[in-house]
């Protein structure tokens, strides 16, 4: 592909970033390190999902100008950041339902909700589009997010959130793997909104 080359720099730097964030964090989990504690004890996981979202937006959009496509990726790369944010953090409260999210709470959410909107940009342009699998994968992460509500919202603390409705207790592995599994649904989710790669000329 000529998408990423010398000829767009942005491109090139985005994806070599993202091929050694990638190469980076599998050393570190295979090292069992999980979480980033420079970054406010981020996932690893979740670092690999923005490197290989790196890589699809900048060969999905290697029509496009450089800056363009790397924006745009960026774009995307944030909004699913911090939408799973703002769901989350409102899942502690679900505001008006159960109570009042907290004030010291709500300024965060409202950014959160903010960034996560952002995607729409792309959308605007008509370069983000919504596909067949964009709808099954959503429906999936609302499914599985639902669950996750009705055992109690168990956070890898070890601590329930709310009463739970189904009654399976969680261990500490078990609500790490569906905190994962939500994320890397809505993750697919957002892969979705590119351009797909087999209409990419060469």
């Amino acid at each position: 592909m000529n998408g990423v080359s010398l000829k767009r720099p942005l491109s090139l730097i985005a994806a070599i970033s993202a091929v050694l964030l990638i190469l980076y964090e599998l050393i570190q989990i295979a090292s069992g390190q999980l979480y980033q504690e420079t970054l406010n004890y981020i996932d690893g996981t979740t670092l690999i999902e923005l490197g290989i979202m790196t890589l699809v937006g900048v060969f999905a959009f290697q029509e496009q100008l450089d800056l363009k496509a790397v924006s745009l990726t960026l774009i995307a790369g944030l909004s699913f950041i911090f939408a799973y944010e703002a769901l989350y953090k409102w899942s502690f409260s679900l505001a008006p339902f159960r109570g009042v999210m907290p004030p010291s709470e709500l300024r965060p959410f409202v950014v959160q909700v903010g960034t996560a909107a952002t995607v729409l940009t792309g959308f605007a342009d008509r370069l983000f589009t919504l596909k067949k699998w964009t709808f099954v994968w959503l429906a999936l992460f609302v499914l599985l997010w639902i669950f996750w509500l009705l055992v109690g919202f168990p956070v890898i603390k070890g601590e329930l959130v709310h009463p739970r409705v189904i009654p399976i207790d969680f261990t500490r592995d078990m609500t790490y793997a569906l905190n994962r599994a939500t994320k890397g649904l809505l993750f697919l989710t957002y892969l979705t909104f590119f351009p797909s790669l087999r209409n990419v000329k060469d």
